[in-house]
């Protein structure tokens, strides 16, 4: 479990045990209650709407392309990350005309490998949605209107989707579809740094600069990091 992971849990028993006394948090019971404060938050909301699901949707797509919708009409920024296999995935093919619309309609999607917590809903930085403990959010949650309180969970949603991996759907060279991150280690691969000496200069793990370069490797059809390398001079990508 990550560091992320781990105080993300800690933080919700904090906040479970917190709620009883504390005005600022609720719980909220019940699937109509749940949607209600949600579409609540979504009315809102003025300048961002951050969120990370376990699950994406494949059963209400069309109400979810319209608050998408809706809320860009707003100018509200729309940041999402769902699970990699989810998104990239063989069951992805249920969710292409959906992800290809929002995306089209200026939703930014991400990829997790792993994510720290089932489902987070941040409106701007002051009020946020999580299940309660080992329950679907859809049976319970708590909702927390503090920007102390959202402040870590800022966080964590920001240091997740720095580790992950930009979802486009459009049909372009594969370069073309690589996030921010993933250039960044392929030009430092390139210019033959190791994995130990990319994770120092990115500031990130030495795992995660090798989960990164077998993401990309399998992305650009290539089986090893040396092939990678020539692949990328080869085609002058950098």
């Amino acid at each position: 479990m990550s560091s992320v992971e781990l105080s993300l849990q800690e933080l919700l028993w904090r906040l479970a045990a917190q709620g009883h006394d504390d005005p600022r948090i609720t719980r909220l019971d019940g699937i109509a209650v749940i949607h209600s404060v949600r579409d609540r938050m979504f009315r809102a909301c003025r300048t961002s709407m951050r969120s990370l699901h376990s699950q994406l949707p494949h059963w209400d797509q069309a109400a979810s392309a319209q608050r998408t919708a809706e809320l860009r009409s707003r100018g509200i920024r729309i940041q999402t990350i769902g699970p990699r296999d989810g998104l990239l995935g063989p069951e992805a093919v249920a969710l292409r005309g959906y992800l290809t619309a929002v995306v089209g309609l200026g939703e930014e999607i991400r990829a997790a490998e792993r994510l720290p917590i089932t489902q987070l809903i941040l409106a701007d930085r002051s009020t946020a949605m999580v299940p309660v403990r080992a329950t679907p959010l859809r049976q319970a949650a708590l909702l927390i209107e503090s920007e102390e309180l959202v402040r870590p969970l800022e966080a964590a949603f920001q240091a997740t989707w720095e580790e992950s991996e930009t979802v486009e759907f459009a049909e372009h060279d594969p370069v073309d579809r690589l996030g921010r991150r993933s250039r960044e280690v392929l030009v430092l691969l390139a210019a033959g740094l190791t994995d130990e000496a990319i994770a120092r200069e990115l500031g990130v793990t030495d795992r995660t600069v090798r989960r990164q370069i077998s993401r990309l490797c399998h992305k650009l059809r290539v089986d090893c990091r040396f092939q990678l390398g020539l692949e990328v001079a080869r085609r002058g990508w950098l």
